[in-house]
């Protein structure tokens, strides 16, 4: 079912983002700062990855690292899925459950454009919970970026 509603008017269209070679520190303190629980990795433009609130714990202070000398680049999630800002949302939402994951970097024309979170979904349109996984919803699952 087609919502009418393209991913461009649901995405937040200046999402945070960090360069590869910042510390681990400076990238939490940016993430508290701007109230995220992941901040893309981008270079000349480029998006490289992305640091969730679940690399830092699992990458890093519960591997007991150095975290002071430890880079983004070092734990960054690479791969990601990204999305078309002239999509629908239920391809978005589509797209967001089967691979498992809580943010969508928007890209268009080979250019970071914006990020679609559960949250600018649930933001633009509430009567679209119904169709995000549960999983999504409670804090303290195990999931990906």
């Amino acid at each position: 079912m087609k919502t009418g509603i393209k991913v461009s008017q649901a995405m937040t269209r200046n999402p945070v983002f960090i360069g590869p070679n910042e510390s681990l520190p400076s990238c939490a303190r940016k993430m508290l700062i701007n109230n995220v629980g992941g901040i893309l990795v981008v270079e000349n433009f480029k998006l490289l990855g992305i640091v969730t609130e679940k690399d830092i714990v699992e990458d890093a202070v519960a591997k007991e690292l150095n975290i002071k000398k430890l880079k983004v680049k070092d734990i960054m999630t690479t791969g990601m899925i990204t999305i078309s800002p002239d999509v629908d949302l239920e391809k978005a939402i589509s797209l967001i459950n089967r691979e498992d994951v809580r943010r969508l970097p928007v890209i268009k024309n080979n250019a970071l454009v914006g990020i679609l979170t559960i949250k600018d979904i649930i933001r633009a349109e509430p009567k679209y919970i119904p169709l995000i996984k549960k999983e999504f919803l409670i804090k303290g699952k195990k999931r990906k970026a």
